[in-house]
Formats: structure tokens, C-alpha cells, sequence
């Protein structure tokens, strides 16, 4: 296994603080806190002081602010909230799997928008009628390649934000109709995450219900109570990670028959992808294991069978020999030397 210093995947433990926080939340916070009761009542004050701090670290209001115990359809509910079935929905080559495969209802190529070499959008020419939804990859999970977001605030389609791997260091809810988050992105727990709805006119719950819901409801206040804990040490180490990044990037080009993607459009993200020439992924990984070494390697949709990444394809490479580093707060420069060293020494054992 991996030491803690070398893991440089898409996982890492909960900091101490935040699994304190989710044993205390399991003792204090197990009623339900929509119940008459003195056991609900603590559990309101718990849940409803997690989300208020949730809710000003991302410069959003707690009225407008949603939890969802399902993280992955998260961005499904802000999209088809408001598409009604209806509008038409733009989306890019970059997107996730589970997003395209809503684009793809519509069978509309023309409403897919490209990227270029590094990952950003290409606009040129394209109009997004005002009737339309836009969904927005705001960081790309993989290459970590980050776009303007400013240039679609106000927006006149209605533009849905997914924040799910994005740093939570700008304002990414002002003058967008909705916007989703995930925990993990800010090192949190899994299954929990959060959906911030501007346009609450326009929205509808896109399931069937009889309530005047905007979400299922369902979540764990543990979970959430972990999420304000993490999301708060998060927020102090961000700038650190960027850092981070650019010295990664910095020893990666260093490195023979390595190239290294969205090194100008990914400087506000965590992660990084690079191509290895020559060899396969899955030789690379098994290698680097062996050195106590983890990293990822494929589509970040498809990460247990290695599948070829959708993203850079998109982006104009070859998909043979992608690895994907995710920096992690725990990281030092000390640890992005000794992994630059260990990737060089293992491409060259394994060329020779």
C-alpha cells in the first residue's frame, strides 16, 4: 500500500478533524431533525449550523442552497431542472459521462461545443440562444483545465455551473441560474453534495413529486457536519495546492517522452494530466505501485478499468500512456520531487 505522502490519486482519508466531527454528528445528530423532539432539535441546530458555514464558504445565501444526499445526479437535477424537457441543452466534449448522456436525448450535434489543445472552450461563432441551457464545466476532473467563468456570468441562456471539481476560492453562483458542488472536491465525505439555485422561478424538481420540493430531502447530517469541517480546512490550503501544481508541472516537463496538459489553463485547479510515450498506463501504474507510488491513470469516469479518456481526445492527444496526479493538502514539495524521481526512474527502466 501506498504510503499517505505518496498518494497522489483522486482518494485520500478524511483529515482527522473531519472524521472527529462525523463520530460526534453519528452520537448528537441521529433524529431526524424535521420531527418535534429535544433529540431533533439538536440535530436542527446541527444541520442548520453546518449549512449556514457551507453555504458563506461559497459565497452563497442558505436559503438558496440545497442538500442532496446523491451526489452524482446533482448536476442531473440543476440541468433537467430547468431544460423541463423542453429547452435545448448545450454541452461540451469535456463534459461527464452522465451529462453527455443527457445531451444525447436531444441526438443534436451542433449543440456540442468543442475544446482545444488546452482544454478550453471553442466559442468563436457560436450563439446560445437566449431559450437555451448551458451547462459549464467550471474545472475539468482530469486535466484540471479551468474555464472563464466570468465570460458567461449574466448570461442571457440559462447557464448551470458544475463546480464538482472546481477550487471553492471564487464566487461560483453570482449571475448563474444554478450551480452544483460535490464534498470530495474540498476533500470531504462521499455521498453527500450541494446545489445552489439562483433561478428558483424557473426551476422544477425534474422527478415526480407531490411536495413543492426542489430536491429529494434525503441526506446524512453526519455527512454534512463533515463537509462544513472539511470545507473550512480546505479553504486555507488552496493557494498552497496551486502552488503545488506549478512545481509539478515544472518537474513533469523535466521528465523525456512526458507531455504535459492544460499547464496555462489549469492553474486555479489541483490536478494534472500528463502522457507517457511509448508505454502503456496500466504498466506504468503497476510499477509506480511497486515504489509506493499512486497515481491514476485513464478516464476519471472509468478509473477501475482504465478506459480512454473522452477529455483528451477532445483535447487533440492520444489517449495511450494519460496518468492523472491529483495534489492533495497534505502534499509538500518534498513529496513532488520524490514523485518526479520515482515516475523518471521507472520510464526509464521500463524503456531500457
Amino acid at each position: 500500500m501506498a504510503h499517505l505522502t505518496d498518494n497522489f490519486t483522486s482518494e485520500t482519508p478524511l483529515s482527522p478533524a473531519v472524521r472527529e466531527s462525523i463520530s460526534a454528528a453519528l452520537e448528537q445528530g441521529w433524529a431526524d431533525p424535521k420531527k418535534q423532539s429535544q433529540a431533533a432539535g439538536r440535530a436542527a441546530i446541527l444541520a442548520e449550523s453546518a449549512k449556514t458555514e457551507i453555504a458563506a464558504a461559497l459565497q452563497a445565501s442558505p436559503e438558496r442552497l440545497e442538500i442532496v444526499g446523491e451526489p452524482a445526479l446533482t448536476h442531473f437535477f440543476a440541468l433537467q431542472g430547468f431544460t423541463h424537457g423542453k429547452s435545448p441543452l448545450y454541452t461540451s466534449t469535456v463534459d461527464v459521462g452522465k451529462i453527455r448522456a443527457i445531451a444525447r436525448q436531444s441526438g443534436d450535434e451542433s449543440l456540442l461545443l468543442g475544446v482545444d489543445e488546452t482544454g478550453l472552450l471553442l466559442t468563436e461563432g457560436v450563439k446560445i440562444p437566449k431559450s437555451s441551457i448551458f451547462s459549464l464545466q467550471a474545472t475539468n476532473g482530469e486535466t484540471g483545465a479551468s474555464q472563464n467563468i466570468d465570460s458567461w456570468r449574466d448570461h442571457m441562456a440559462t447557464v448551470v455551473v458544475d463546480a464538482t471539481h472546481a477550487l471553492p476560492e471564487q464566487d461560483l453562483i453570482s449571475g448563474f441560474a444554478a450551480t452544483s458542488f460535490e464534498a470530495t472536491s474540498w476533500n470531504g465525505p462521499q455521498g453527500i453534495g450541494f446545489l445552489n439555485i439562483n433561478n428558483s422561478k424557473s426551476y422544477k424538481y425534474p422527478l415526480p413529486h407531490i411536495a413543492p420540493i426542489r430536491v429529494p430531502g434525503s441526506y446524512s447530517l453526519p455527512l454534512l457536519v463533515g463537509s462544513a469541517i472539511a470545507l473550512s480546512e480546505y479553504i486555507t490550503q488552496v493557494e498552497k495546492l496551486k502552488s503545488l501544481r506549478a512545481l509539478l508541472i515544472e518537474s513533469m516537463l523535466k521528465i523525456d517522452g512526458v507531455t504535459v496538459l492544460a499547464t496555462s489553463s489549469g492553474t486555479n485547479s489541483r490536478y494534472l494530466s500528463i502522457l507517457v510515450e511509448g508505454l502503456s498506463s496500466e504498466e506504468v501504474i503497476r510499477t509506480l505501485l511497486k515504489r509506493d507510488l499512486a497515481i491514476d491513470a485513464g478516464s476519471a469516469c472509468s478509473p477501475v478499468d482504465l478506459t480512454p479518456s473522452h477529455v483528451i481526445a477532445s483535447m487533440g492527444f492520444p489517449t495511450a500512456g494519460h496518468l492523472r496526479f491529483t495534489v492533495q493538502p497534505h502534499h509538500s514539495s518534498a513529496d513532488i520531487a520524490k514523485a518526479a524521481e520515482t515516475l523518471q526512474q521507472v520510464l526509464g527502466e521500463l524503456r531500457s
